[in-house]
């Protein structure tokens, strides 16, 4: 698990979490819980997260996944490969055998064989079935249900799985990473790759590293340094070297892959990506104001002014929602005293997508109705859903619309074409210190360049080299 972190409360309250956690505990949970957990995270993460979803990156990444899970413990089990669209360097598995890679981390990579390292080391997280292994009987069944609250919870795309990259780490502890490790590169040697590509991985995090606290030093700030994958190991870490000496009879060397990973990160966005995210099926939003929301099959929704309304796939008006200027009151004194919709049954306050929210059941002319509000902003949103008795499917169809409300992702500026990765053969005599500045990469661009080429701190390019550019 790889994980570089934003935010230093994400460590504090990772710690918190695990804090509890035995370093050795019995197994608890089943498979088929496990695999119930997965999917459960998977469809929040896709939900509340931008999904990267360029064919060749994508298709690429789940190829070399799928081969690597031939060879794995588990050669008939079932995997999913996302790639998350975050800047961010991380990997990390879940229960149930998912697997999330940021599309960050893939720019520093240089191999389809360093890129089957990470994939590898966490599919064994996987087989090994470490998150069970670590959890109590009784928590075990609420690792899931934890992720989920982070998930929701999270105001900041990426925070939550940066930490529960930092969580798993920390509760995995050096051995159980020693283990994945093993089992890693012995899954990596089956599938043809060159174990090297497990030192090279270590390697460039390490520089990754370094070049992070010589900014956090000259910035006056804390570094962030990452937590998963080989953050337990030293540069030359002589456990790792034999663990990976031992996992193959034939030694060193393998496939290596370097054109076949060339051709599909090619044009890869690097840094924030600033095109706006793809039209989703069964999607609302309101690109001015900020939110989304998502609603089944067969429901039509319009705006006029500050009001949107839903209709049921039958036709009848089913759901309104009103955006109207917040107190400062908490949300559960604004529908009391500001709203006065009577008595609300079922009342619970909570928080969603990193907003404050109360929701419930008001009754209004003998009608029942689900309500909830959301602060976001200076506005209140407020949705009332009609329920009909004995309807379970409409009372679950205004569930799935409110709890998906959301804000959409800061990091989208529609129109603006983002950086992107790009791979060129080296000019005669050409430096580091020259693209970046033609490239007009700024103050650390000759670093960059260095670290997803592979001559961080110092070297410059061969003549017809082929190299990355961030253009």
């Amino acid at each position: 698990m790889i994980a570089l972190l934003r935010t230093p409360w994400v460590i504090l309250l990772a710690t918190a979490l695990l804090a509890a956690l035995p370093a050795r505990a019995q197994l608890t949970m089943s498979q088929n819980k496990e695999e119930q957990i997965g999917r459960e995270i998977y469809e929040k993460v896709v939900a509340e997260m931008p999904i990267y979803q360029a064919p060749d990156v994508v298709d690429y990444v789940t190829a070399v996944g799928r081969k690597l899970v031939t060879h794995s413990d588990r050669p008939d089990g079932s995997f999913t490969f996302t790639v998350i669209d975050n800047p961010d360097i991380n990997a990390f598995a879940t229960p149930g055998g998912y697997i999330y890679i940021h599309r960050g981390l893939l720019a520093y990579l240089r191999s389809e064989a360093q890129l089957a390292a990470v994939l590898a080391h966490e599919i064994a997280h996987v087989t090994a079935r470490h998150a069970a292994r670590q959890q109590r009987a009784q928590t075990g069944t609420n690792i899931g249900a934890t992720l989920l609250a982070i998930l929701s919870r999270s105001g900041e795309v990426g925070e939550a799985t940066a930490l529960w990259g930092a969580a798993t780490v920390r509760g995995y502890g050096r051995d159980m990473e020693l283990e994945a490790d093993a089992i890693g590169a012995r899954t990596l040697a089956k599938a043809g790759y060159d174990r090297d590509a497990i030192i090279e991985v270590l390697s460039l995090l390490k520089d990754h590293e370094r070049f992070e606290k010589q900014r956090a030093r000259e910035a006056g700030r804390e570094a962030r340094t990452y937590h998963g994958l080989f953050a337990t190991h030293p540069r030359n870490d002589q456990r790792l070297a034999e663990v990976i000496a031992s996992s193959d009879q034939h030694g060193s060397g393998g496939e290596r892959g370097e054109i076949p990973y060339r051709l599909a990160m090619h044009n890869l966005v690097w840094g924030q990506n600033t095109l706006p995210p793809p039209v989703r099926d069964n999607r609302y939003s309101d690109e001015a104001l900020g939110y989304r929301f998502d609603h089944p099959e067969g429901w039509t929704f319009s705006q006029t002014d500050n009001r949107v309304l839903g209709l049921a796939p039958a036709g009848d008006e089913a759901l309104t929602l009103e955006i109207i200027p917040r107190t400062n009151q908490a949300p559960d004194r604004f529908v009391r005293d500001t709203l006065q919709l009577g008595m609300v049954r079922k009342s619970q306050s909570f928080t969603q997508a990193g907003l404050p929210a109360h929701g419930g059941v008001i009754s209004t002319a003998g009608q029942d109705q689900r309500l909830a509000v959301f602060y976001y902003g200076r506005n209140a949103y407020v949705f009332r859903g009609n329920l009909i008795a004995g309807d379970e499917t409409r009372a679950e169809a205004l569930e799935t619309i409110i709890r998906s409300f959301a804000p959409l992702p800061r990091s989208r500026f529609g129109g603006v074409e983002p950086r992107r990765i790009q791979f060129v053969r080296a000019a005669n005599n050409a430096t580091w210190a020259q693209l970046a500045a033609h490239l007009k990469l700024g103050p650390y661009g000759e670093q960059e360049l260095r670290l997803i080429n592979g001559y961080y701190p110092r070297g410059e390019p061969q003549n017809g080299e082929w190299i990355k550019i961030i253009r």
